[in-house]
């Protein structure tokens, strides 16, 4: 087991580490890697989830609980982020960040690539299916908290396009799985060891490319805020989580990814609205940085503990 969940991690962090070390080497600039990206979105995103949703068993109406619950926790971070930036006197722009830090958490890079690593196709999927409410969430909830505390309320077009296609092309290949899935097509075998590849490169791809734009600067200004996000990603998070799996009495796999999916740090979408709206980028690159190396050690702990 910890073989395959440091496999996960390292080739999330590893990634990230390759994309910041090209950018300055100069050997990938930041709007090379946002013109990868949208070639991903636009191909290879659309396949993975294709295929995963194609194979995904959706008996049992315990299943929908997964994106019910991931709405409920996520939002329910909002109490807990807005008490802080309070008390902590942030300006308007360093509580927009730390309102949409805490608001999304690594779902889809991080927490479906552990899935992914100890539990194969299958968990990946559940592992998505629980992020079905993420995009939604980000278009709807990200940029209104975003727009109202930012200092750029108006993000250009050219920046608002490749969010469009983020929505749109996923989950297109998405749905197309689903109704395959539903209409009992059976899906070719070859696509299993096809998709054990594609999952990872995707992930790859995205992880590089995003790490182009992290700027690594010193973290002590920040170490209070990024004390106070911990307790909310690993502490508030899976406890809450926890409790609603309990109510849902999910069993087996499903309760897995749920705990899994709560206790993750925060998420790389926050980093897109500081762009976009003008928020504090220093702040939110801190919290990204700092619950994600705390979650190191703790992934380690912690996923024992929930198989």
């Amino acid at each position: 087991m910890f073989a395959r969940l440091s496999l996960g991690i390292g080739l999330f962090g590893g990634s990230l580490a390759l994309g910041w070390a090209l950018r300055r080497r100069g050997w990938l600039t930041e709007a090379q890697a946002k013109q990868v990206i949208r070639l991903t979105m636009r191909w290879l995103s659309p396949v993975v989830l294709c295929l995963s949703f194609w194979r995904l068993h959706f008996a049992g109406a315990h299943l929908a609980w997964l994106p019910v619950i991931g709405f409920a926790v996520s939002s329910s971070t909002l109490l807990p982020a807005w008490w802080y930036a309070r008390r902590a006197r942030l300006s308007a722009p360093q509580t927009g960040s730390f309102l949409t830090c805490a608001l999304f958490s690594n779902l889809g890079f991080l927490g479906a690539l552990i899935a992914f690593a100890l539990y194969g196709e299958a968990a990946y999927g559940l592992a998505m299916l629980y992020l079905v409410y993420f995009s939604p969430s980000f278009y709807l909830l990200g940029f209104a908290i975003a727009k109202r505390f930012g200092q750029d309320r108006h993000p250009s077009t050219e920046s608002a396009e490749p969010m469009e296609e983020l929505r749109l092309y996923p989950f297109l290949g998405l749905l197309t799985g689903v109704v395959l899935n539903l209409a009992h097509v059976p899906r070719p075998a070859i696509c299993e060891p096809i998709n054990r590849l594609l999952i990872p490169l995707d992930a790859a791809i995205y992880l590089t490319m995003v790490g182009t734009h992290l700027h690594v600067e010193s973290l002590g200004p920040w170490r209070q805020a990024g004390l106070a996000m911990s307790a909310i990603k690993f502490c508030y998070s899976p406890l809450l989580g926890w409790a609603l799996v309990s109510l849902a009495r999910l069993e087996g796999l499903p309760r897995f990814i749920v705990l899994l999916q709560t206790s993750m740090p925060v998420a790389i979408s926050p980093l897109m609205l500081t762009m976009l709206f003008g928020l504090d980028r220093r702040l939110a690159t801190a919290l990204f940085l700092m619950t994600t190396c705390l979650a190191i050690p703790w992934l380690f702990v912690y996923v024992p503990l929930i198989r």
